[in-house]
């Protein structure tokens, strides 16, 4: 398996999400191959298994890095069996095109404040976070919810577009919420629909 990323922006440490990421698929997969992403069309090229997007859509020049024509090439590529992974800013700052193919996107966070992430099944966890509020776009299948002092809103998704998927997350922002021991096991199983 072939996995590009892009990680980290100016709010966001790289590091923290490379890491916990390395270690969700490892322990899922056990055998794959890993890289960071410099140039989306060149990468789409190759085809890759899966891309991991968790980096807002602005650049240092303040113009979306994924601009108009590469959201169209990414839509393919997914339509085509790609996998794709949507994790926590890489939902903020983006073109519309790109949330209509997400399924979503960031509207704002309050200050940071504990928040409780939970399933239908029972599944929750609390950790100190932004609690992302969003908007849905499209056809969705939700599996999160999020909620703090703040309100209430969607923090997990699931989307079929063609034959492939779309994953979206919207915890963690930092180490504390990324080294918890509930959000790993929910990246974990989160991975193993997407790449399964």
């Amino acid at each position: 398996m072939k996995l590009f990323f892009f990680l980290g922006d100016r709010y966001h440490d790289r590091k923290s999400f490379f890491d916990v990421l390395f270690e969700a698929l490892k322990k899922e997969f056990g055998s794959f191959q890993v890289e960071e992403g410099q140039n989306l069309e060149q990468i789409l090229r190759e085809r890759p298994d899966s891309i991991v997007i968790a980096k807002w859509g602005l650049s240092e020049s303040g113009t979306f890095w994924l601009d108009e024509e590469l959201v169209q090439l990414l839509t393919r590529w997914v339509e085509n069996g790609g996998r794709l992974f949507v994790w926590h800013s890489g939902l903020a700052r983006y073109p519309q095109s790109y949330a209509e193919l997400v399924g979503g996107r960031f509207i704002f966070h309050p200050e940071r404040t504990l928040v409780r992430y939970f399933t239908e099944d029972g599944f929750s966890f609390e950790v100190f976070d932004e609690h992302y509020f969003v908007e849905l776009r499209g056809n969705v299948e939700v599996f999160l919810w999020s909620e703090s002092i703040f309100g209430r809103s969607t923090a997990g998704w699931k989307k079929l577009l063609g034959s492939g998927k779309i994953l979206t997350l919207t915890p963690a922002h930092d180490e504390e919420g990324l080294k918890n021991e509930k959000f790993r096991q929910l990246l974990e199983r989160s991975l193993s629909w997407l790449l399964g």
